[in-house]
Parts: C-alpha cells; sequence; structure tokens
C-alpha cells in the first residue's frame, strides 16, 4: 500500500473455495486462508475475490458468501466438510462466471494467501493484475519443488513459474518460516534478480489440548505417533527401517507401536510397498488415513510415548508443534525450518541417518533418565504458542509498506519463436525413432520449427499477459470479449511485427489490435498466424499492442488458442514466408482431419460457411 495508505486490498481466495467444493479434508494451506482471511477483513477492510477462470478476471463474494465460507472455522482433520460448506462453494464459483468483475488498477493491493503454485489461470490473471499497476503481496510457503527431487517435470515447471512471477512482479513475500525466505532469498540472488521483501509470521498448532476430554485411550497398546501426510518427503521409509531394526535388537514386546497418521500423497510406493509387504512389520506399525478425527488426532497426541517427524524439507513442520504443545517429545530430522518449530524441546538427527534416529528412539525408550531430562527441557523450553492473529499482524504489516514494482518489459530475442506454455517433453523410451518423431514434432515450436526451451517461458509469461481461460498444455484460451497485451523491449532499430500461432480448431474467429500499428481488423481461421504490428521504434524502448477477440462463435471450442509468438522486423519478408509456410501446413493437417471425421460438432461450421445450412 504505502503512501497514503488508500488502497483498496483485495483478499484472493479462489484456491480455498475450489478446495472447498471437493469435500476433502483441510491443508495446511487451506487452514491458513480460512484463519487469516476473517482477521484481514476486520482489521483492514480486505475484500474477498475469487477467480473466474473463464474469463480470467476477479470476481468479489458476496457479503453472504463471505459469512458462509471464510467464518467458519475449518474441521483441522477428519474424512471432509459439511455438505453446506461445499454447496455454498459451488455456487459461488457458479455465480462469478457472470459477476461483474472488480476493477484492478493502481489503486488497489491484490493478496494471495493460498496455493498460487499450483494454479496457472491464477498466476496469469496475477501478471495481468500487475501490469495494470496492482500492488501484489503473496505468502510464501516453502520451496520443495525446487529443493527436493522426486516431483514431476509439469509439477516444477510451474512452481518455477511461481517464482518468477513473485520475484519480478510481487511487492512483498512474507513467509510461512525464516527457512522458506532463506531459500527465497537464496534463490532469487542465484538468478541475479532482486528480492522482494516480506517478514516470517510462523504458524500456530493445528491440535492444542485446551478445552477437550483426553480421556479415551485410542490405542490398545503404547504407541509412538508419527503425524504427516504419507509421501517419499515425510521419510516413512526410514521410520519403517528403524522399526524392524529395533524390533530386531530388542523384540516386539519392548519396541512401542508405530501408528501414522496422514493422508496419501506422492511418491509413497516405496513406503507402502515395504509396509504391505510386512504385514506392517507383524501388525506393529500402523497408517491411519482420512479417517482420524480433531479428537482423535487429539487422543493420540495426548497419549503418545513420544512422536517421530523426519521430513527431509519444510516450510513448516506444524506436528512437532502439536506435539509440544501436548507435551511429547518429538525426534524430529534437523533441516529446513524444523528447529524454528522445535526450538530447545525437540530431538533432533540427521536428515536421512537411519543410525542415528534408532540411537535417539533407543534413548527415549530404555534410557528413562535420558526420556526424563527431555520431558523436563520440553517443559521448561517449550516455544510461545502462535497465534492466528500474530500471523495475520506479519502479513498486514507487509502489506501495508508494500510499494508498487516497476513494470519490467522482457527482453525479446529477434527471430527466436517463444512457446507460451512448454508442456512437451521427450518421451522416456531408448528407441530412436520416438525421440526423433518428438524433436522433429511437439519439440519444436510450431512456426519456424525451432527447439522448445523450458527457459523461454519466463520471457513468454512476461510477454504475453490477458484475461485468459484455463491454460493447456499447447498455450492459452482468449474468448470472445477477453484480450491478450503483447509487451516487450524492441530488440532493434525500426519497424517490428510479432506473428502469433494460434489454435481454433475448426472455425473463425475475429479479432482486433490496437497499439501502435493498430488499430487492425482481421479473420482467423483453424490454426492461422496473427500478424500484429508494432510500428517504428527505437531497440530497447518499450512497445506493447492488444489484441481483442470479438467474435469466435464460429469456432467449436468458442475461443482463441495462443501457442507462440515471433518477433520478426516488419521487412523480413524470408522469415515471413517460413512462419506462413508452417501456418499452412498445420492448416492442411487440420483441414485433413476435418475431411475425415464425421463428427457434428465439427462439420458443422463448414457447411455454415459453404451455405449448407447446420
Amino acid at each position: 500500500m504505502g503512501g497514503d495508505g488508500m488502497s483498496t486490498i483485495y483478499l484472493d481466495v479462489t484456491d480455498y473455495v475450489e478446495f472447498l467444493t471437493r469435500s476433502e479434508s483441510p491443508s495446511g494451506v487451506q487452514r491458513v486462508v480460512a484463519e487469516v482471511s476473517p482477521l484481514l477483513m476486520a482489521s483492514h477492510a480486505a475484500r474477498p475475490v475469487l477467480l473466474d477462470r473463464a474469463r480470467g478476471v476477479f470476481v468479489e463474494l458476496s457479503g453472504e458468501e463471505s459469512d458462509g465460507l471464510l467464518r467458519k472455522r475449518l474441521p483441522t482433520s477428519g474424512t471432509g466438510l459439511p455438505t453446506d460448506s461445499t454447496v455454498q462453494a459451488a455456487a459461488a464459483l457458479e455465480r462469478a462466471r457472470a459477476a461483474q468483475p472488480v476493477a484492478i488498477d493502481t489503486r488497489c493491493t491484490l493478496v494471495f494467501l493460498g496455493a498460487l503454485w499450483i494454479n496457472d489461470a491464477l498466476m496469469g490473471a496475477a501478471r495481468l493484475a500487475h501490469t495494470q499497476g496492482a500492488t501484489l503481496v503473496a505468502l510464501l510457503y516453502d520451496l520443495t519443488p525446487v529443493m527436493e527431487t522426486g516431483h514431476t517435470s509439469t509439477v516444477n515447471r510451474l512452481f518455477t513459474r511461481y517464482l518468477n512471477l513473485l520475484i519480478s512482479s510481487a511487492s512483498a513475500v512474507p513467509a510461512i518460516s525464516e527457512s522458506s525466505r532463506r531459500d527465497f532469498v537464496a534463490y532469487a540472488e542465484g538468478k541475479g534478480l532482486p528480492v522482494p521483501p516480506g517478514h516470517a509470521t510462523r504458524l500456530p498448532c493445528g491440535i492444542t489440548p485446551e478445552n477437550r476430554d483426553l480421556s479415551q485411550v485410542p490405542w490398545p497398546r503404547p504407541y509412538v505417533l508419527c503425524v504427516g501426510t504419507i509421501e517419499a518427503r515425510k521419510n516413512h521409509r526410514l521410520a519403517l527401517s528403524a522399526w524392524q531394526q529395533l524390533i530386531e535388537r530388542h523384540g516386539p514386546d519392548v519396541v512401542p507401536d508405530l501408528v501414522c497418521i496422514g493422508r496419501l500423497g506422492w511418491h509413497a510406493s516405496e513406503f507402502l510397498d515395504a509396509y504391505l509387504d510386512s504385514g506392517g512389520l507383524n501388525g506393529k506399525v500402523s497408517v491411519l488415513s482420512n479417517s482420524v478425527s480433531d479428537t482423535e488426532l487429539a487422543e493420540f497426541y495426548a497419549h503418545a510415548e513420544f512422536t517421530l517427524y523426519l521430513s527431509g524439507y519444510e516450510g513448516w513442520g506444524l506436528p512437532i508443534g502439536e506435539s509440544i504443545a501436548f507435551g511429547k517429545v518429538p525426534i524430529a530430522a534437523d533441516n529446513s525450518s524444523i528447529r524454528e518449530v522445535g526450538g530447545e524441546a525437540a530431538v533432533y538427527v540427521p536428515t536421512d541417518d537411519l543410525d542415528a534416529l534408532i540411537s535417539a528412539v533407543e534413548s527415549m525408550l530404555v534410557d528413562s533418565v535420558f526420556r526424563q531430562e527431555r520431558k523436563e527441557t520440553l517443559r521448561m523450553t517449550a516455544p510461545v504458542p502462535v497465534t492466528w492473529e500474530t500471523v495475520a499482524a506479519a502479513i498486514a504489516a507487509d502489506i501495508e509498506a508494500a510499494e508498487g514494482r516497476e513494470l519490467v518489459y522482457p527482453k525479446i530475442e529477434l527471430g527466436r519463436e517463444y512457446m507460451l506454455v512448454v508442456d512437451s517433453v521427450a518421451p522416456e523410451t531408448d528407441h530412436a525413432d520416438q525421440y526423433l518423431s518428438h524433436a522433429t514434432g511437439d519439440g519444436v515450436t510450431p512456426l519456424l520449427s525451432q527447439p522448445r526451451v523450458a527457459d523461454d517461458v519466463a520471457v513468454s509469461d512476461a510477454a504475453i499477459v490477458g484475461t485468459f481461460g484455463s491454460p493447456q498444455t499447447w498455450g492459452w484460451e482468449l474468448r470472445p470479449g477477453g484480450h491478450a497485451v503483447l509487451r516487450l523491449k524492441r530488440p532493434v532499430d525500426g519497424p517490428l511485427t510479432v506473428l502469433v500461432a494460434t489454435r481454433s480448431m475448426p472455425g473463425r474467429a475475429s479479432i482486433e489490435i490496437t497499439g501502435p500499428g493498430g488499430p487492425v481488423f482481421q479473420e482467423i481461421y483453424l490454426g492461422s498466424v496473427i500478424s500484429v504490428p508494432l510500428g517504428d521504434g527505437t531497440r530497447g524502448t518499450p512497445a506493447q499492442a492488444r489484441v481483442s477477440v470479438t467474435d469466435a462463435a464460429d469456432s467449436v471450442e468458442g475461443f482463441v488458442g495462443l501457442r507462440s509468438f515471433v518477433v520478426l522486423a516488419s521487412d523480413d519478408k524470408d522469415m515471413h514466408i517460413i512462419a506462413l509456410n508452417a501456418a499452412n501446413k498445420a492448416l492442411r493437417q487440420e483441414l485433413d482431419f476435418i475431411q475425415g471425421t464425421r463428427s457434428w460438432k465439427v462439420t458443422a461450421p463448414l457447411r455454415r460457411w459453404k451455405g449448407r445450412g447446420a
């Protein structure tokens, strides 16, 4: 906000509302949105908005929707959400499809508390808001996809785009821990980029013993508790190996059960295979997923011998704080934010060190003096609990201090074709013919047959922004009433033209181009090329043009798909011919498909054009 503090604060809750429609148990991210949003609404008159994906615009929640969706406390765990929340969330998304968009300009601050990194459409809307003058503030959780292996290439690319968005466009990036802030700073500095400021908020416990009847013992035998999503990063496989050796060394009567509670997540097959093949080490290890309520989880904490938390990387290790709140000593892997949560109260072991883990568990099991010392240390040094009010206050401080970022126009290489989405990876095969097919087909750009480069997305994200619909693997949807803005630094002196490869199969659409070389009206057919004149100018100066879709009724899909773009000197006729020949080739392929199909949906537009009726 900065300045006179008169900025309107819009609080994006898209991820949260979409989550509610799925009736799933809430994750930590949804918990943050649900708890912090009402506090910011009360203290700073923040107005909750959600993204209408089809139009690429933000719509404000009604008062009734805000009360029903954001002022009801979420369950911390369990099997799902109340039906009324699910129905109301779905109704809010449906209403947003036709509601009046909010005005995004220099007088507003747009705050993102949710999982912005998994929503490509939302990231696109945030980029557009930045170019419209809005101040962006985004809460950072962690850098797991770039710090940990095991994620899909698509997830990694999405997250890289997310980090690029924060670094280039956000005015403030508060983080849930000092560790996450350090990782973010290191990532940005490693790329030679400026780092947006931000506080570390920390996070409260999701479950505490206050005001609970904890007399019910939830398990028939002594047990050690391990809470966390069942996924490779949480390292349940290491815990299983440790339990196997402990049982072999001390016998099953001495070693307590290991009870693992958490939702099933990513890449857990190694642990689950070993767990199932061993029959849970003959019943000594149990996995409870999606079936434990708040009350039951509190009982599990209250009656555990101690807890394990062996994750290889965390933005904030919430179960460590919960364990301490219940007076249970956690044994935790020593990495990332773990010490911020555990302080002196936890027992730390090196990450992935099986021998050290076994030694720590043995000390807690058989060394009564050590165990009592650790309990006393926990009692004396337990960190002061964090409240949601302190989290909201830290974020609010960053909102208040945030100043709008200067717009940066990307540097474009003349004659290089940039894909809007690079999501075509080489096939995992040893067959040379399949590699060759990829290298000459999906692996090259549609106009100039240049190799597709994943890093180009950082350029194209900044070069083309707009009111896009849902992103596809081939590019962006642009529907009637929507627009795309091409923005770049001129790579050379003189008049320039941008050629944009499209996808609109089958059918016809009308577009309007405004800018230094316009206005221009064009009709595009099937997969033809949009020619956008940028007029004359000097190297290094900004250039900008706007492409609006005025009609796509004759396109079966109802939109124009933007695939790639290339900037050419307006008098470079040879390159223009190469690009147009490529478009003609694509057009012939589409026509061959149409002639070979009997689909009424596909052939009806062509029959209308020929005057034969539908």
